[in-house]
């Protein structure tokens, strides 16, 4: 029988490591000199998260299919929800990604903007989650994803809308946190999930919300 490695021991001593993971998130994307890449995201049995990257080449080579499952049941949602205050604070290190929930606080308008990797015009959401403390993380969508979340939120009929972000970057800027922002085809936005934590949110909000 062999043995696998967990994702949080691989190291450039193991050779050749076996690892047993589930595929949470898969997204294709163009490199800078456009070579077609598919991207994903691998959690194993301990919720540890590594992006993995193929290239088309190795597509075609090794005739990999990929197919989406519709499980039943779900064991684990795989969130990391990092605390607002720490994100604030600077103890979130803006070089990994994080997850984070609350409610959804001054969604502005769809604007344009100019995207210069793509030479297009494109379009942005400024917005914030707060939590219950009220403490506030501004946010900014881009891209074909601030297009699904500005129909989500015109289609939503809830004066208070709960939702979590996954996968979102930290922006810093002169050394103070900025705001959270989204990887396209990695982050995702979801709108009351059905976990714990949303469930436990919805149950204690105050009569009079935010």
């Amino acid at each position: 029988m062999s043995v696998h490695t967990f994702l949080a021991d691989l190291n450039r001593e193991i050779r050749d490591p076996q690892v047993c993971v589930s595929v949470i998130s898969k997204w294709v994307t163009i490199t800078d000199t456009m070579l077609k890449k598919s991207a994903m995201v691998f959690v194993d049995q301990k919720g540890s998260k590594i992006e993995a990257t193929l290239y088309e080449e190795l597509e075609a080579l090794n005739h990999i299919t990929m197919n989406e499952v519709n499980s039943t049941k779900t064991c684990s949602n795989y969130y990391c929800f990092v605390k607002f205050l720490d994100i604030a604070r600077g103890l979130a290190h803006p070089m990994y990604c994080i997850d984070l929930y609350g409610a959804l606080v001054g969604v502005g308008e769809l604007q344009p903007y100019h995207d210069e990797i793509y030479g297009e015009i494109r379009h942005k959401i400024n917005f914030s989650s707060i939590n219950l403390g009220l403490d506030e993380i501004k946010c900014v969508v881009y891209g074909d994803m601030a297009i699904k979340f500005y129909h989500l939120w015109n289609s939503t009929v809830s004066s208070v809308v709960l939702c979590v972000l996954s996968f979102w970057r930290i922006e810093r800027e002169e050394g103070s946190f900025k705001n959270v922002t989204n990887i396209e085809g990695m982050s995702k936005i979801v709108i009351e999930p059905d976990i714990p934590e949303i469930r436990s949110f919805r149950m204690r909000i105050p009569p009079s919300p935010f």
